[in-house]
């Protein structure tokens, strides 16, 4: 069995509702991000918002272009009748080379004394740590 890194980003939504029933689901901080659904079961709205940001920031990252920072949901402008949510999204489940490669690192002592008093995961450290360059 691989063991497999996860990277979890959240942003939020708008939902807007359609006159014809369903929603528009629209990610402000992403561009190109966005889906519908024809129904007005928000669970499956969730669901389908989880997977359009998985794969749009799966696409930034492997285009190598800089993704924004999450937008602070109570700063959001949301239209009227319309409604903001925070998604969580797999994004590592979207990216086509996610096979993991075996890194050595050379860190000061006093930094490995403290990630193991914190029980900090290398891995998933220094993953995260290259996604926030810009």
């Amino acid at each position: 069995m691989s063991k497999k890194t996860k990277l979890y980003l959240v942003y939020p939504a708008i939902f807007t509702p359609e006159t014809n029933g369903g929603y528009l689901i629209e990610f402000p901080d992403i561009q190109g991000a966005f889906t519908g659904i024809n129904t007005d079961n928000i669970s499956y709205g969730i669901e389908m918002a989880e997977e359009a940001l998985g794969l749009t920031l799966a696409d930034y990252i492997e285009s190598g272009d800089s993704i924004n920072s999450p937008s602070k949901i109570d700063k959001l402008k949301v239209p009227d009748g319309s409604f903001a949510t925070l998604i969580r999204a797999n994004v590592s489940k979207y990216l086509d080379n996610d096979k993991l490669v075996k890194k050595t690192l050379t860190i000061p002592q006093w930094a490995d004394r403290k990630a193991k008093k914190l029980k900090l995961n290398f891995s998933s450290l220094l993953t995260n740590a290259i996604l926030q360059e810009k």
